[in-house]
């Protein structure tokens, strides 16, 4: 359906997609580690080898990254990322072979399940520690690390299954444990987790790169820092276990402490790039190309019945002209009976009737893949409702079946993957007041 909005929900998507280019995980690596980086390995190289274990939904463009930087100076190593979905992911078994392997040797790339661990996570957990206990004093581990890396890399504590770590982390998920609280429980948890990878490798040194997807997240926030130390507390995890997942308070005992500050052997870390500077760059890319006085907020996180809330009072508030870009971390609680669909659809859906008639809403997943949508999220105006009657809507939103709805509405927003995790962004942005125009 066409609107009176409909170049400006152009617009939304495209300064979107002009903000994921410009922290493209590639160029971001090569800048970091090229001969004019502040990581350039000349400056301090390793006289042994320098082995790379890239994790994340940016684990593929991060390695090409520090491929192209350092080449030849790198021995092996492994890229681990996510699989497309599986009818029975909880079976599946690794992967021998991958298109994107040639491009990337000497490293090996496996793929895993994402958001609940699989089989092939457990294998590629397991060749990750392999590689970083075959390192010596002399040599060098560059860890890549991007949002999703705590599903991809799965090596449950002993006398734990991979059933009981795939039942933990799909009660943290569906309960609405904020991530924070998801990865607090994941590092106290795992035999990768926590600073638990970098300790495998002393006494080599430890380097890491970080593509943050927690909104104000610290490194031991992103993936659960495998190979950064954790000040939290071993006490906190159970709590947070007590707190999210009282039915699986069995699993308490398995609970240990992580690597802490003054255990760690040799790593420094470095953030590429996060939610906040996502915004920064949506919030320029919209205003170029527009000329609307785009903003970005500060990062948001929440219940997403409250965030969708704030989304209509943003709106309203704007000025003619006017755009506020903001990165967000909501959560949402799930039934067990549920539709498909995603966070960023599901705010989305929620707002869709309220939006002042001048006002266009975008809520997207910066990985393109929102929930169970099949898409990032949606762009939506008000007037787009009218193809839908409000009693079809308000059953989306009670099932949790918002995909359905967007599709019917016309209002999907198909990224496909992009090679990015840097959580969500949501775009307020009021149009220019008609007599305002440029004629």
């Amino acid at each position: 359906m066409s609107t009176a909005l409909d170049g400006l929900r152009g617009a939304l998507v495209d300064a979107l997609r002009a903000g994921l280019a410009e922290l493209e995980p590639a160029g971001l690596v090569e800048r970091a580690l090229g001969a004019r980086g502040a990581l350039d390995v000349d400056a301090g190289a390793p006289s042994g080898r320098v082995v790379v274990i890239a994790a994340g939904k940016a684990a593929l463009g991060m390695a090409r990254g520090a491929l192209r930087a350092w080449g030849d100076r790198i021995a092996g190593g492994l890229a681990v990322t996510v699989a497309a979905p599986a009818p029975c992911a909880r079976d599946s078994q690794a992967a021998t072979s991958d298109p994107e392997e040639a491009a990337l040797r000497p490293l090996r790339v496996l793929r895993a399940a994402h958001p609940i661990p699989d089989g092939r996570s457990v294998d590629a957990a397991a060749a990750a520690l392999a590689i970083a206990d075959a390192l010596g004093p002399d040599d060098l581990l560059l860890a890549l690390v991007s949002g999703g890396a705590s599903a991809l890399l799965a090596a449950p504590p002993p006398g734990v299954s991979l059933a009981d770590k795939q039942d933990l982390v799909a009660a943290l998920l569906e309960g609405g444990a904020p991530i924070q609280e998801v990865n607090l429980v994941r590092r106290h948890f795992s035999r990768i987790k926590g600073g638990r990878l970098a300790a495998a490798a002393a006494p080599a040194r430890v380097l890491t790169l970080l593509m943050s997807d927690v909104v104000g997240g610290l490194p031991h926030d992103i993936s659960s820092g495998p190979t950064v130390p954790d000040p939290s507390r071993v006490e906190e995890a159970r709590a947070a276990l007590e707190r999210r997942a009282p039915q699986l308070s069995r699993l308490a005992p398995a609970l240990s402490e992580s690597l802490k500050p003054a255990d760690a052997p040799i790593v420094e870390a470095h953030m590429l790039a996060d939610p906040e500077r996502l915004a920064e760059r949506v919030a320029a890319a919209l205003a170029a190309q527009t000329g609307l006085r785009a903003v970005a907020a500060p990062a948001e996180d929440g219940d997403a019945r409250v965030i969708a809330a704030r989304r209509l009072a943003l709106a309203r508030a704007l000025a003619p002209g006017e755009a506020v870009v903001i990165p967000c971390e909501p959560t949402i609680a799930l039934p067990a009976e549920r539709g498909a669909g995603g966070r960023a659809g599901w705010i989305a859906l929620a707002a869709l009737r309220d939006l002042p008639p001048d006002v266009a809403l975008l809520c997207a997943a910066s990985d393109g893949a929102d929930g169970s949508s099949g898409a990032a999220g949606a762009v939506v105006d008000s007037a787009l409702a009218a193809a839908m009657d409000p009693r079809a809507i308000e059953a989306a939103l009670a099932r949790f079946d918002d995909a359905a709805a967007h599709r019917a509405l016309g209002t999907r927003l198909e990224l496909g993957p992009t090679g990015h995790n840097l959580t969500d962004v949501h775009i307020v942005a009021r149009d220019v007041a008609r007599d305002a125009r440029p004629r």
